[in-house]
């Protein structure tokens, strides 16, 4: 019988990687075979646990043992590194596949997150012109990023941020962007050519206030906090001094109404994986206990 198709997922202990490869394990691993690429085997015995799963050593834009470790490949997730300097890590990453003789790449990294647009703008450019049959998935504020709001939600009931409660901004919860991503990895001749905006749902921080005011049987409130005092906090807790300007600047781009921040959304997860998103409700009630 012919050997299945290898796919291969590097960068697979980070949220989106190890999203993607439960994905295909629970839904493609009688027909694809899964490779898990991290920086330290000895340290991803989550991925280890996984059925089906074989994890590999491979480390993103390095270029002696990354290009045997994606010979034989058939299509490569490349999950852009939250890091500051995260575009030519992601290009060396493509061409070095591309040398290797992978067949297919998928891009995923957020259109906003770490980059605010410029070094996603600069990957798209370089794979897209590659001469490799690729997709490209732009992701959304992540919902999962809500786990950092349990501090002000279980001590004082309430969330603090400096946006606009009443502005809207699409998010795309972790698990989605994962199935979307396994969906595309086992199937690529389908989604070759393509970009996707991957996201769950849009909403307002005053619609988080209220998804866990329901799901906690308690009023959480929205506590909007001056710019300058949010910057102070998260340089406080040991937030990256180059991330620091990007989160406020993606934050104002929310105040403003910026399509960035805020994109139309097209169906596309659905139109991949034939499912619903997971709404913001649902999200929170499957973690509110987390939260108490």
């Amino acid at each position: 019988k012919m050997a299945k198709p290898v796919v291969f997922v590097i960068g697979a202990s980070g949220n989106i990687g190890s999203a993607t490869v439960l994905a295909l394990s629970a839904k493609y691993s009688d027909k694809v075979e899964i490779r898990a690429g991290v920086r330290n085997p000895d340290k991803a015995d989550k991925l280890k646990a996984i059925a089906g799963v074989t994890v590999v050593k491979a480390e993103m834009g390095e270029e002696v043992e990354l290009p045997k470790t994606l010979e034989g490949v058939d299509a490569l997730l490349i999950v852009t590194p939250g890091i500051e300097h995260q575009a030519p890590i992601s290009i060396k990453t493509a061409e070095v596949a591309k040398a290797a003789g992978v067949k297919f790449i998928a891009v995923a990294g957020g259109a906003t997150g770490p980059s605010v647009g410029a070094p996603m703008a600069e990957i798209v450019e370089t794979v897209s012109n590659l001469g490799v049959p690729y997709t490209i998935l732009q992701l959304p504020m992540f919902v999962d990023n809500y786990w950092g709001l349990k501090g002000g939600i279980v001590g004082q009931s309430s969330i603090f941020s400096p946006v606009d409660p009443t502005k809207p901004f699409a998010t795309v919860v972790v698990e989605d962007a994962g199935k979307a991503a396994a969906a595309i990895l086992a199937d690529p001749q389908k989604h070759a050519g393509k970009s996707y905006d991957l996201i769950s749902e849009s909403h307002t921080y005053n619609d988080v206030a209220a998804a866990f005011s329901e799901v906690l049987g308690k009023e959480v409130k929205y506590v909007r906090v001056p710019y300058e005092a949010t910057k102070k906090t998260m340089t406080d807790k040991g937030v990256p001094e180059w991330l620091v300007p990007l989160l406020m600047q993606a934050y104002q781009l929310i105040d403003s109404g910026s399509p960035i921040m805020n994109p139309a959304n097209t169906g596309d997860f659905t139109a991949i994986t034939g499912e619903q998103p997971t709404t913001l409700k649902s999200w929170v009630g499957k973690y509110g206990g987390g939260f108490q």
